[in-house]
């Protein structure tokens, strides 16, 4: 990580839940405002006669002072000693839901905001679900405004409790749930110490601790063409590495159109010679063969390519005001590609704040409804479904000229990549630390575990296996075949992934069961 890395944070939540102070405390804890600017807020609160107002560090607008409303999207930057950031202030009103869409589409993470004295509310659970469709897995919550309730510790659990159950349904695993005020600073970029029973970080270590996803080369390669050049008699394809990385030599395909050909250079501007180049860096390739492919294709690994499909299944969020029609056209952008989709059948309506299906094979989605919708497509497109690659999985709906809402592609009809796959406990790698390591990770569909004597004696012995997960889903077949075979395992959180730690108890680790 490095001072010179910015990461977009989100901030969403419920009107009134005091985004707009968090934000401003934010900037005045990390002395990321002119004195000249404090002066002159000082002067409007006093004028007005109430305290200084951290929230119209942000709300610079008149006509957002006179509302007490956030009434758009604004981005703004801040600095800590670990790195910048772009902080994207999302509306919480109903009215500009649209807007706070426009922000979060572009985040790395978000602060999630929830009031400690009116809990969770029907804005925190749709904004929630925007984020999930969004893809955006770097999440801490904030329970705001612990002043006003003497920082009631149980108060605060209460409403932990609530937030984390709602998450979770959407799939998300919230870094930290932390108690603050942004008002008085507790637990923002310090502690004030009205939380004596609260151990985990502030805002700000929140913030710091949360990692580059567009610097991510853990995942395949996935580098969609932005354009085509012909320059000096060669023709290079420019795009933005997404995630992974590509050097020169590696066979690629470009997908959809199936093309196999090798790379010959990897460029960027006056630096022609360029071994490699990973996720968030912008270049251009040339290759052994003379390709003509258009912009929209991906290029990516031989071995790990995208699915190539002309019809998916997706979880979408529908925002025009106009209703999303089943048997309708509308032009689906994924990366840099575009084409045109029926939506075929809205499979499930459901209830953006309770997630619960309120209509199935529905003619339409209002708008802020959520639904399940079977797509089919007019031309192929590659795509990744959003639980392997956020990048790749997720979609914006255009109806006409406007951008309608946005999705993410759930599962791919016809794949035949979908059936679950067998692995071998035997089939490890070895770590740095020459521990075994069973990588799991990429894999994008369920898996089974098969369990061999090899393996066991391994165990037995003494020794340990790393079992590296893509997401917490995977933990209930490493769970089970501990279950059946008397087996110990741990687990810890790396970002949005899980490694389980399997081992052989001892004797005495079997007495203590027993007795039990």
């Amino acid at each position: 990580m490095s001072q010179s890395e910015t990461l977009k944070i989100v901030i969403v939540g419920h009107v009134d839940h005091g985004k707009s102070t968090l934000i401003g405390r934010l900037f005045y804890d990390t002395g990321s405002i002119p004195e000249s600017r404090r002066q002159e807020i000082a002067a409007t609160c006093k004028a007005q006669g109430r305290p200084f107002e951290f929230a119209y560090l942000m709300d610079a607008l008149e006509e957002e002072r006179v509302q007490n409303i956030t009434i758009d999207t604004a981005s703004s930057f801040f600095s800590t000693s670990h790195r910048r950031y772009v902080i994207i202030d999302a509306p919480g009103h109903k009215q500009f839901l649209k807007n706070m869409i426009t922000g979060a589409a572009s985040a790395d993470a978000a602060i999630l905001l929830v009031d400690g004295t009116e809990g969770v509310r029907e804005q925190t659970k749709r904004h929630a679900h925007v984020l999930s469709l969004l893809g955006i897995r770097q999440v801490v919550v904030a329970v705001n405004k612990l002043d006003m309730i003497d920082y009631d510790r149980q108060r605060f659990q209460e409403v932990e409790n609530d937030i984390r159950a709602f998450l979770h349904s959407l799939h998300i695993v919230p870094a930290h749930v932390i108690p603050i005020s942004a008002r008085e600073g507790e637990n923002m970029a310090g502690r004030q110490g009205h939380t004596p029973w609260y151990a985990g970080p502030t805002i700000l270590e929140a913030l710091d601790a949360f990692g580059d996803v567009r610097g991510d080369a853990t995942q395949p390669l996935r580098l969609p063409v932005q354009d085509v050049y012909t320059w000096d008699g060669r023709r290079i394809y420019a795009g933005r590495v997404e995630t992974g990385e590509i050097r020169q030599g590696d066979e690629v395909t470009f997908q959809p159109s199936g093309k196999v050909t090798r790379v010959k250079s990897v460029e960027k501007w006056r630096e022609p010679g360029l071994e490699r180049a990973g996720a968030g860096e912008c270049v251009g390739i040339t290759t052994e063969d003379e390709l003509f492919v258009e912009r929209g294709e991906i290029i990516a690994s031989l071995q790990q390519a995208p699915i190539r499909t002309r019809e998916f299944r997706a979880s979408i969020f529908w925002l025009a005001d106009t209703p999303f029609r089943a048997g309708a056209t509308y032009t689906i952008k994924l990366a840099t590609a575009e084409v045109q989709a029926v939506a075929v059948d809205i499979e499930e309506r459901l209830d953006s704040s309770t997630l619960e299906v309120i209509g199935r094979h529905e003619p339409e989605l209002q708008p802020t409804e959520v639904g399940t919708v079977l797509f089919s497509l007019k031309t192929p497109l590659a795509v990744d479904r959003y639980g392997e690659n956020v990048r790749t999985g997720r979609f914006v709906i255009q109806d006409s000229l406007q951008i309608g809402g946005g999705g993410t592609i759930q599962t791919v009809e016809g794949d035949a990549d979908s059936a679950v796959r067998r692995f071998s406990l035997d089939d490890f790698q070895v770590g740095a630390d020459g521990a075994r390591v069973v990588d799991l990770s990429l894999e994008r569909n369920g898996v089974e575990l098969d369990v061999t004597p090899g393996f066991l004696d391994h165990l037995s012995a003494g020794n340990r296996l790393i079992v590296r997960l893509r997401d917490p889903v995977q933990i209930e077949p490493v769970a089970l075949l501990a279950y059946e075979h008397n087996l110990g395992f741990v687990f810890s959180r790396d970002r949005d992934r899980v490694n389980v730690v399997l081992y052989r108890e001892r004797d005495g680790g079997a007495e203590a069961r027993a007795a039990a």
